[in-house]
């Protein structure tokens, strides 16, 4: 069992950057010094590395002597040993961007290369010391050094790189490391247990476009390294074997693009497409025991050229093989080499004599893309990976001591039957310690199988241990309430569908496996979010298809499946309430929020939001449910109160809106700090950090997510707070992500400073989760545990405690328990689900009790009547119309108005809630059209085709309405045989609609026959009084003699307030 290790005269510590603080309006508060820390000053310590990043042989190597493995992960290199019974121990190599190398950085000055692009910098040995390069003296800190004033800021673009080949010296001393990314290096580790892991040596900053491939020569004296085909350049380095310093010999430009390279005594390989080259290297440089060395401990045997020497090299003749695509090379003795190619073909380099020759010995009639070769006394053996997860073993006889046979025995390979599922994934890279071999998959699975289960031609792997990850790439990571059932921290998901439980120290405890529905002519379905239920008993989890599931994290099976939503779901957030029924909640693209309770093991729906307009962010609940928030894509937030009643002993729970927070922009996550219940922290696509008043809605404080030295702002995701207790001294931390640049990012609340940043993953990460861990006996002086999820398929584990101090963690392994399920009937052909709740079913839960059985219970319930929200007034009022309007009369049936009108502006409100909008003045800017009627419209209810009885319905009002309107200010005769067969056809509908109320409940039926009735009876009154004034105007007309005297009074004034 291994531990970390940290250096006890480095300290990891990095530079505390300010951030500009802005208040709500955008103003420059101030800039706080990062000279001057007004924080306890954090850092993040990595401890364990799960999953690896390795795409090809490159970024893995084996040390057979040792039993020792390294293979790449995000930004750092694992080194793991293996014991005989297959148990692991790693060590994690990362270095920051802008770390500083114990030796210095060295070239020849007159080094002439072309030019590499327009970000090319000379990389002098002067500009290197300027940059933090040069050497130090021991006793200096990592901290003096970083806060030097000569340290080269680190920018955004140096942030993002990438570990993506490495390469063990063969004495086991030194571990060599190529990057890709803006400024790659080649870093040189000292893989000793007493080593700093996050130092290295060495820096080589020689490569422009990203390092291909790294190889250590058999006597560990020279290192080869090679540049992207963009870079194109071959360098070999001289190390002394004491200090680890570089310091380049000879240098090339290779215009192929290479794919793997190998040293064959002194000479070296490159293969690739169409491409085997063999390079000389003529002067091999003096045996340690005779080199002097000098102050910087640089080997002083030779003196220096001022020019490095070019590196000579000869083509082999392909012959047949001209247009294969060469993928990999192992070395077979001092002057013989064996070839490997995509299609199949197995290969012999023979250079006997420098005659090199290329001859074809096999073709296995399947990919190859690893080979390693294994010597046992006198037996040879070539073991090669190729596609199926297939490891094929060659025997290659007397091949070492005798020369090339004229025909070498052909070796017939039959075809081997592959599951459907399997064709895509291939062995990526091989190695062989002596009692286990160790392949890494193209799905990221990294094997160990018994040697001895590994005799025959063509075997599948007997596997007898599997380092745990995910196959592909990891979408979130969640803490677990403590204790729970699965004995875990936290948990993580991945898009295949495999949900797996881990401890703090790494360990798998549990996984499991969600099915998803897949469609043939759709898009490739994938889990998008995970949350757990009932202490990790259950785990419900939303896909890209908007089909929720619950499965067991016992029975591992599905217990109940439903299609929530028309598009993607976004999130998913439960609430499990004390003495109380579970709450579920979950979000899609589809604009709609559900609100569900967990029965059993089912989901049941209770009620569907509409209020956004555009699609789900995030949806979180606060004060143990009494709170619902949700955040949209169209700038809001909406706050909602829980509401419940009784009805027939069964407890009922609905959500009302009171509150609508308008952003300026779209907000992209957000938390609650603990034990503050009225302010909500939030981050938007502008780069800043909010915080909220949730009582009020107003902006306390607006932070821009910046640095100080690059000016470089950030947008923050995947806010959470670290909740430790309130005894703890402390100061309360917020995590984050910054996806601009792949960060991993910790603030101090007060004030919103940032503490530190760190970077690992390459390919963006996915989540975070913060971990209190003082409950655990085995990790002490330890605060918090930050758990880091990207989607390059890694999980990274980081101390969070403040500087100085670090902390040794176990790392161990357990194997990992996957088991494929059955496959379930399809459910994303579904229609979704909806439950909208009318204004009447949502006035049932505020009004008071109309008798034993009902039982008002929620945060309103003291109040008989709640408080009416107040309404936004428009710019434009109502002057122009009549003042001798009047109210129409209140029903009788009716305790008290209610009013479920949140405070929202007037796009949030749909057109059948809408009053009657005055003409706008003349002159007056025009009113804005809004988009939020037509969207209320397209998702009330099921039905959203055009013509149908819903659209039909609010047509016909507002046809009515106009209608009311023009006959108050007309002054036009109106027929009275119109005006009968308007009446008739209004007693019909009312008759008809009545009919329609008949199958609702009888609150509602009781309520829209009374509004019905009044509205019948308004409506024939007004035209009966149109008719008596239009009769009386006739009878004037006929008889003017009689007009001045019988002079009628104007029929009465019309409310038209609140109608509709």
């Amino acid at each position: 069992m291994a531990f970390m290790n940290s250096n006890s005269r480095v300290n990891p510590a990095s530079t505390t950057p300010g951030l500009k603080l802005t208040s709500a309006h955008g103003k420059t508060q101030g800039i706080r010094s990062p000279d001057r820390p007004s924080q306890q000053s954090f850092a993040l310590h990595l401890q364990n590395v799960i999953g690896t990043t390795t795409s090809s042989p490159n970024g893995f190597d084996c040390l057979p002597v040792s039993a020792t493995v390294a293979y790449c992960a995000g930004s750092a290199v694992v080194l793991t040993s293996i014991g005989d019974d297959a148990e692991t121990s790693k060590r994690f190599f990362r270095a920051r961007p802008n770390a500083a190398a114990i030796n210095a950085y060295n070239t020849s000055t007159n080094l002439s290369t072309p030019t590499r692009g327009p970000d090319y910098r000379s990389r002098t040995v002067a500009s290197l010391k300027d940059g933090g390069f040069g050497a130090s003296s021991p006793g200096s800190s990592y901290q003096d050094r970083t806060n030097s004033p000569d340290q080269r800021t680190w920018t955004a673009r140096e942030r993002i790189k990438a570990a993506t080949c490495v390469s063990l010296s063969a004495d086991g001393r030194f571990l060599a490391v190529g990057e890709t990314g803006y400024n790659p290096r080649v870093l040189i580790f000292s893989s000793a247990q007493d080593a700093p892991t996050d130092v290295p040596l060495s820096i080589i900053s020689e490569h422009s476009y990203g390092v291909r491939c790294v190889a250590f020569s058999s006597d560990s004296n020279l290192l080869a390294t090679v540049g992207h085909i963009n870079d194109g350049f071959l360098y070999v380095w001289t190390i002394n074997p004491r200090s680890g310093s570089a310091k380049l010999l000879l240098s090339n430009k290779c215009t192929s693009y290479i794919r793997g390279i190998a040293w064959m005594g002194s000479n070296l390989i490159t293969v690739g497409t169409r491409h085997v080259k063999v390079w000389r290297i003529d002067t091999i440089a003096p045996s340690p025991s005779k080199q002097r060395s000098n102050m910087d401990g640089l080997c002083l045997g030779t003196p220096a050229s001022p020019v490095p020497r070019t590196l000579s090299g000869r083509n082999c003749l392909l012959g047949l093989l001209a247009d294969a695509s060469f993928t990999c090379v192992a070395r077979l003795t001092e002057e013989k080499a064996i070839i490997c190619s995509e299609k199949g073909d197995i290969c012999l380099l023979d250079d006997s004599g420098r005659n090199q020759k290329l001859s074809r010995l096999a073709c296995v009639g399947f990919g190859v893309y690893c080979v390693v070769i294994e010597v046992d006394g006198d037996d040879a053996y070539a073991r090669i990976g190729g596609e199926h997860e297939v490891v094929h073993t060659i025997p290659l006889g007397d091949l070492r001591t005798s020369t090339t046979p004229a025909e070498f025995p052909s070796i017939e390979i039959s075809s081997l039957p592959v599951a459907q599922s399997e064709i895509s994934n291939r062995v990526v890279a091989i190695g062989c310690t002596k009692g286990h071999v160790i392949t890494i998959e193209s799905c990221h699975h990294i094997k160990i199988a018994v040697k001895s289960d590994m005799t025959g031609a063509r075997h599948r792997k007997q596997i007898v241990h599997e380092i745990p990850a995910h196959r592909d790439a990891v979408m979130g990571v969640r803490a677990l309430c403590q204790p729970n059932q699965l004995q875990s921290d936290f948990y993580t998901w991945s898009a295949g569908g495999y949900v797996l439980t881990w401890d703090v120290h790494g360990r798998c405890k549990a996984s499991l496996k969600i099915d998803l529905d897949q469609q043939a002519d759709d898009t490739a379905n994938e889990l998008g979010v995970v949350r757990a239920l009932s202490q990790g008993e259950y785990f419900v989890s939303g896909d890209k298809y908007g089909v929720l599931r619950v499965t067991g994290s016992v029975s591992r099976t599905c217990t109940f499946n439903m299609k929530a939503h028309g598009a993607e779901v976004t999130d998913i957030c439960t609430n499990d309430r004390r003495n109380a029924t579970t709450l579920v909640t979950s979000g899609g693209r589809d604009r709609m929020v559900q609100l569900l309770q967990l029965v059993a093991d089912k989901l049941e729906l209770i009620q569907t939001f509409d209020d956004h307009v555009g699609s789900i962010g995030q949806l979180l609940f606060l004060q143990d449910g009494q709170k619902l928030l949700s955040s949209s894509s169209d700038r809001t937030i909406v706050v909602r109160e829980l509401v419940s009643r009784k009805d027939a002993g069964a407890v009922l729970v609905a959500y009302v809106p009171v509150r609508t927070l308008i952003l300026k922009s779209t907000p992209v996550s957000m938390a609650q700090p603990p034990g503050d219940t009225d302010t909500l922290v939030v981050s938007t696509v502008d780069r800043q950090i909010q915080k909220f008043n949730l009582a009020t809605g107003h902006n306390k404080q607006a932070v821009r997510a910046s640095d100080q030295e690059g000016n470089d702002s950030v947008m923050m995701d995947d806010l959470v707070f670290w909740n430790h207790s309130r005894a703890s001294p402390q100061p309360t931390l917020l995590a984050g992500v910054a996806s601009t640049d792949k960060t991993i990012r910790l603030y101090a609340y007060e004030g919103l400073s940032l503490l530190t940043r760190e970077h690992g993953h390459t390919k963006g990460v996915s989540g975070v989760a913060l971990i209190e861990v003082n409950a655990h006996k085995s990790v002490e002086h330890t605060n918090a545990i930050l758990v880091s999820t990207g989607i390059d398929g890694t999980i990274m584990i980081w101390d969070v405690a403040p500087r100085g101090q670090t902390q040794l963690v176990a790392m161990d392994s357990t194997d990992l328990p996957i088991e494929p399920t059955p496959v379930k009937e399809s459910t994303a052909v579904k229609s979704p689900i909806r439950r909208v709740l009318s204004r009447s079913e949502l006035t049932n839960f505020l009004r008071a009790p109309n008798g034993e059985g009902s039982t008002v219970i929620g945060p309103r319930a003291a109040n008989r009547t709640p408080p009416q929200l107040r309404k936004r007034s428009s710019r434009f009022t109502l002057g122009t119309q009549s003042s001798t309007i009047e109210a129409l009369p209140v029903p009788s049936n009716r305790e008290s108005p209610i009013s479920l009108v949140p405070s929202v502006p007037e796009r949030g409100r749909g057109p059948q809630n809408r009053p009657l909008t005055p003409p706008s003045p003349k002159g007056g800017r025009p009113r804005r059209p809004t988009f939020g009627a037509r969207s209320r419209t397209k998702s009330a209810g099921n039905v959203t085709e055009f013509g149908s009885i819903n659209i039909t319905t609010e047509q016909i009002c507002r046809a009515l309405k106009a209608y009311r309107k023009k006959l108050s200010t007309s002054t036009d005769n109106l027929r009275a045989e119109n005006a009968r067969q308007l009446e008739v056809e209004l007693a019909l509908t009312v008759k008809a609609l009545g009919g329609r109320a008949r199958s609702a409940t009888a609150a509602s039926e009781a309520m829209v026959g009374d509004l019905l009735d009044q509205h019948s009876d308004r409506s024939a009154q007004m035209i009966d009084e149109r008719l008596a004034v239009s009769v009386s105007k006739q009878n004037n007309n006929d008889c003017p003699a009689d007009a001045a005297g019988d002079k009628e009074e104007p029929p009465p004034a019309v409310n038209l307030v609140g109608e509709g």
